[in-house]
């Protein structure tokens, strides 16, 4: 067990105690989704499992007001990083929070994606939900900031100003919560073990690393933030350089990554017995 300070180490014991059947990158970044499509006639629920390593997010559509809160965050910071807020993000601002509740709310499917319901025997509308089944140790979270239109015949990337947390609690977003606010107190159905899954490792998340995206579709440059002993450093192609909390606050986040305040791991039965 190690707290993410030292998540390096901590998370180099649980790759070492497990029983090596899969790659690091799995081990570390591998998480499991839920999907269920429910019919909306009979209520007939079909639930699959996919495994993923990043979770890719929409952002919230435009908010109002958003133009004056990029505008504070912009004068947050320092050092000329303040070009992370253009002024093409005045056009909006999103939340990581609310990305993540647009992720997991019932979505309702079009005609045009009618599933065969079991019970009922003939293709029926449906609701579809997705949840986590399973956190992985380091979540990776990827926001969907370059737009394809085939009606518009047109691409762009989206530079509305995201807002993402430093501590984040997943908990909201499991199949086992959602579920129980699907059913409330009454006896649910769980394909699995959710109650197990969702309690094996820690729901508490913090944030280590930031990826950033400045340019346009066809030409830009990456740029990461990672925290190391609670101190912020810009990566900059072969430059490395100090900086502090609000500039990363302001940065544009193409991709998050959190890692668990707490480390846990299961040793096998094998090496339990050695």
């Amino acid at each position: 067990m190690s707290t993410s300070t030292c998540w390096l180490e901590g998370v180099f014991c649980f790759i070492h105690a497990g029983n090596g059947d899969c790659c690091i990158a799995h081990r570390v970044f591998s998480g499991i989704l839920r999907s269920d499509v429910m019919c909306m006639t009979c209520g007939f629920t079909s639930t699959t499992y996919d495994p993923c390593v990043d979770i890719s997010l929409d952002l919230e559509p435009n908010q109002g007001g958003s133009a004056k809160m990029a505008s504070t965050k912009s004068n947050h910071a320092s050092n000329g990083e303040a070009d992370c807020l253009n002024s093409s993000q005045n056009s909006g601002i999103s939340t990581l929070m609310g990305c993540l509740d647009r992720f997991t709310r019932p979505e309702r499917l079009g005609t045009d994606q009618k599933f065969f319901c079991q019970q009922c025997q003939v293709r029926q509308e449906s609701l579809k939900q997705m949840s986590i089944r399973k956190l992985p140790l380091v979540s990776c979270f990827h926001i969907k900031r370059f737009e394809h239109s085939s009606t518009r015949k047109m691409s762009r990337k989206v530079d509305r100003y995201l807002q993402f947390p430093f501590s984040l609690d997943m908990a909201p977003y499991l199949s086992s919560s959602i579920l129980r606010r699907r059913f409330g107190n009454r006896i649910f159905p769980f394909d699995g073990d959710e109650l197990e899954a969702s309690n094996e490792l820690s729901s508490e998340f913090e944030l280590f690393a930031v990826v950033t995206h400045t340019g346009k579709l066809d030409a830009g440059h990456y740029v990461t933030y990672l925290r190391l002993s609670n101190q912020w450093y810009k990566c900059d192609d072969a430059w490395i350089t100090q900086v502090n909390e609000n500039i990363v606050r302001a940065a544009q986040g193409y991709m998050m990554f959190y890692v668990q305040k707490m480390l846990y791991y299961k040793a096998s039965e094998k090496q339990v017995a050695a």
